[in-house]
């Protein structure tokens, strides 16, 4: 690691902070966020595509909604089910494991060196793009739902059939 641990973390959490501060601005926000908000998008396009939500479309422009909220971003699935729900809610997760490789790999320069700084911004902006939104987590736990339900009865029928878990 080049330069001091203490200051590598020390410009992270600067950049973290001051991404953050400009929340109060929606539309400065939204610009200094876009980066995370693709790479959140594409982490639910990807797991759609793997689970066969069958993912139509991607869009990463900003809009307000009609109850005031900011929408960063959306993917439109075309058969987003019960079972396929939780994981292509939940892929932005995959973001954090990301963003602590970008901020190790940062280390490899200077502290305050430019290729350490954007890598660092980048780490940044995945970790903030990591919380699943609103409608992320209805999907998720809908379909964690109806999956325990399924597991549930199973194995009430399981057991009433003679089968008896041992």
């Amino acid at each position: 690691m080049i330069g001091s641990a203490w200051l590598h973390l020390a410009s992270f959490a600067v950049m973290l902070v001051a991404i953050r501060a400009v929340r109060r601005w929606t539309w400065l926000y939204a610009l200094s966020v876009l980066p995370g908000t693709l790479a959140h998008e594409a982490m639910h396009w990807l797991a759609g595509w793997l689970f066969g939500a069958r993912p139509v479309s991607l869009s990463i422009l900003p809009r307000r909604m009609p109850d005031g909220e900011l929408l960063l971003g959306r993917v439109l699935f075309m058969r987003l089910r019960w079972w396929n729900a939780v994981p292509v809610a939940l892929a932005p997760f995959l973001l954090i494991p990301l963003s602590a490789g970008l901020l190790w790999h940062s280390a490899g320069w200077l502290a305050l060196a430019w290729p350490s700084l954007g890598l660092k911004l980048l780490a940044v902006q995945c970790l903030l793009a990591t919380w699943p939104s609103g409608r992320d987590w209805r999907h998720a736990l809908a379909g964690a739902a109806v999956a325990g339900a399924l597991t549930l009865a199973g194995l009430y029928l399981y057991n009433r059939l003679g089968f008896a878990l041992r």
